[in-house]
């Protein structure tokens, strides 16, 4: 609207102007003394603001505009604003109008019988506000809030007085008093919303929020937890902004209350030190345009403590704090970094990370690439052992487009690796240094296949690698590897990305994609590998055992723009059957998606201090995740998950309930609520079976 009418003023061939005033247009005008009259579809330029009106005047002396008669307002915000009547001044810090409706640029929409403007702070009275536009239901709102008075200051707060929340048009919530923030206030002290929750493990859970905004780069933020069944918990959050950086401290303490039955070993030493907590905390600082430094700490007191209280959704089993120096220039990368790990389980070889120093560097060299990987590693473990090591891996890659469309790539390594070992008790790693060569070569060929409207791309794979064998283990990387259909055809199949593998061998499979037009149908993978050399010991798990490796394969079926299978495995030609199998249905529908998976298999955890110690665990199970959109605003989810309980007092075999919720969310555009019922089914210390109901309401912002 503003647009046309600042057209329709440049067009205009008889404009008034008086100071900052542009009179566009008006059916008749008068001037009397220092006052201009305009009668008849009036419309003025003023403040950057365009007001119409069926009768305007100004007051040159007093700087004051009186506008009666279908008023309104299109503000620089594009806000717009509708009076029977308004008188303001030049500056628009005080005035007054009546039967005051604003639609703002957010479809917001607010009323009031009367509008006091004074010192740029609005006086309402009488006031309904709902941001809520299109989403009426059985012909009422969605929400709404209705107050006596309204004190509004733009550069300040929202304050509420005798106000009623009503939900689809019934009273829920009284509210005497209600503040909140301006939206051109940046940061301000106050409370937050709280948070509600109930389990079965800690009971009825309330965390009231209290920001207090210390500076504009500073705030700190109290929010204790308080429940019912297992004590109450100190929380607080600290965090500082400063040029080139930032820090933060999240941090808390409780006493052992919550841990009121130690009938395990790790439950008495939880007594016995008188407090649980954690302490996370971050710096991060860019020095210049390449080079940055940090720290990041995870620490608890004990591995239960984060998944005894209601704390955080998302957490790593294993918790890694860390100090860095990064250095980025183009694509070369530069680190220096040491570590240490706290672990959800026990785990005695876990190590401490001491300075880790790496560099990456890249060339463009004879229409390849030029690179040099350079490490060197300093871990401390448990018992006395220490063990550093240094790596140099120079290398270069070339991809080479053959004649019909072959593509042939090359990569040569020659890997540089020292290591030293400082242990009590002998284990089978010993201190040597070597160099391994290695050459990898690997060629495909798509062969492009039309029929009828369906066109297919066959890809046989070939490839030769072969290195320098290798005499001694090192520690830094275990003989663990295993062969997937993502690694069958590269040079390093082990779980540490810093290894390079020894001995020679031949790796062969193809790959089959079928498209019709622009869509694709399916895509086939299969592969595997031949030894060619003298097999290191590795565990029948990982598929590579024998000369011949197991067969690895991966489906992916697009049955229709709804429906997907996945489905991968390994295959031990060996023992005659899949050692390793998980195949999934996806499906995607207007109004509902979800997917079904089964996996089953064997996984090994490999001892970092002795080589040919691996624990075989088995796993099995099942997932189902499913979306209904029931309606426009309303959409209910369900997980379940089944396989076997790696709980000692349970049969390995058995298929056992580990986790289900559901999920009721329901969301328009000014509201979104979601009701969640959860079952976790974990026991391990004091973590118990856990049952937790949570409501979470987002209304959208009871402001201006």
């Amino acid at each position: 609207m503003k647009s046309r009418l600042l057209v329709g003023a440049f067009l205009f061939s008889s404009l008034v102007f008086a100071q900052d005033i542009t009179f566009v247009n008006s059916d008749a005008t008068r001037y009397i003394n220092d006052k201009i009259f305009c009668n008849g579809n009036v419309i003025i330029v003023y403040c950057e603001k365009v007001i119409s009106a069926d009768e305007i005047s100004y007051d040159k002396r007093t700087g004051f505009v009186c506008a009666n008669g279908n008023v309104s307002i299109i503000d620089e915000k594009q806000n717009a604003y509708f009076f029977d009547s308004l008188s303001i001044n030049k500056d628009f810090s005080s005035g007054r109008g009546t039967n005051v409706k604003i639609i703002m640029n957010d479809q917001s929409r607010l009323a009031a019988d009367k509008c006091t403007l004074k010192n740029g702070k609005y006086l309402l009275e009488n006031v309904i506000y709902t941001p809520c536009y299109n989403c009426e239901n059985f012909g009422e709102l969605t929400w709404q809030v209705k107050a006596l008075h309204v004190t509004f200051d733009p550069d300040d707060e929202v304050n509420y007085q005798d106000a009623d929340l009503e939900l689809f048009g019934f009273p829920v919530l009284y509210i005497p008093y209600l503040s909140r923030v301006s939206p051109k206030v940046k940061m301000k002290s106050g409370f937050l919303v709280p948070k509600f929750s109930t389990s079965s493990r800690y009971g009825f859970s309330i965390l009231p929020q209290y920001l207090w905004a210390i500076s504009p780069s500073q705030e700190l933020i109290l929010k204790p937890i308080i429940t019912t069944k297992i004590g109450h918990v100190g929380w607080i959050y600290y965090g500082l902004r400063f040029p080139g950086g930032e820090f933060n401290a999240d941090t808390s303490i409780t006493g052992i209350q919550s841990a009121n039955k130690a009938d395990n070993i790790d439950l008495k030493k939880i007594r016995s030190s008188g407090y649980r907590g954690h302490l996370f905390s971050k710096l991060q600082y860019n020095i210049n345009e390449i080079w940055r430094c940090g720290f990041d700490i995870k620490l608890t007191s004990d591995r239960y403590y984060l998944s005894r209280f209601p704390f955080f959704e998302n957490r790593n089993e294993i918790l890694e704090s860390s100090a860095n120096l990064e250095g980025f220039d183009g694509r070369n990368y530069t680190s220096l970094k040491t570590s240490v790990f706290q672990n959800a389980e026990k785990n005695e070889y876990l190590p401490r990370v001491l300075p880790t120093i790496e560099h990456n560097y890249f060339l463009n060299c004879f229409s390849g690439t030029l690179g040099l990987n350079a490490i060197f590693m300093n871990l401390d473990f448990n018992n006395n052992r220490s063990a550093q090591k240094v790596i140099l891996n120079p290398f270069w890659r070339k991809t080479i487009l053959l004649p019909g469309g072959q593509l042939l790539n090359f990569c040569g390594i020659i890997s540089f690796r020292g290591q030293k070992i400082s242990e009590r008790k002998k284990t089978n790693y010993d201190s040597f240094s070597d160099f391994t060569p290695q050459a990898k070569l690997i060629w495909k060929w798509p062969f492009f296949i039309y029929n009828n409207d369906i066109s297919s791309i066959f890809t046989p794979m070939f490839g030769v690698i072969t290195a320098g064998r290798r005499k001694k283990l090192d520690i830094f990387e275990d003989s663990f590897h295993e062969i997937t259909d993502l690694n069958f055809l590269g040079e390093n199949r082990s779980l540490s990305h810093y290894n390079i593998e020894s001995g020679d061998r031949v790796c062969y499979g193809f790959r089959l994609s079928g498209y019709k037009e622009s869509n694709i149908l399916y895509q086939f993978t299969v592969g595997r590998s031949t030894e060619l050399t003298k097999l290191p010991d590795r565990p029948e798990e990982s598929g590579l055992k024998y000369k011949n490796s197991n067969i690895v394969t991966s489906l992916d079926v697009y049955l229709s723009n709804a429906w997907t299978i996945t489905t991968k495995g390994s295959y031990s030609s060996h023992l005659n059957q899949w050692t390793k199998f998980e195949t999934g249905l996806n499906f995607f529908q207007e109004d509902i998606s979800g997917d079904i998976m089964f996996f089953k298999g064997k996984q090994c955890i490999h001892n970092s201090f002795n080589a040919y110690s691996f624990v075989t665990q088995k796993y099995k199970g099942a997932s189902l995740n499913v979306a209904y959109q029931a309606t426009r605003t309303t959409k209910l989810k369900f997980r379940i998950v089944i396989g076997n309980n790696d709980n000692a007092k349970h049969n390995n075999d058995d298929y056992k309930l580990i986790t289900h919720n559901w999920d009721i969310e329901y969301i328009n555009e000014c509201i979104s609520v979601t009701f969640t019922i959860e079952r976790i089914n974990r026991r391990t210390g004091d973590l118990k079976p856990d049952t937790r109901l949570s409501l979470i309401v987002h209304m959208k912002s009871l402001g201006f």
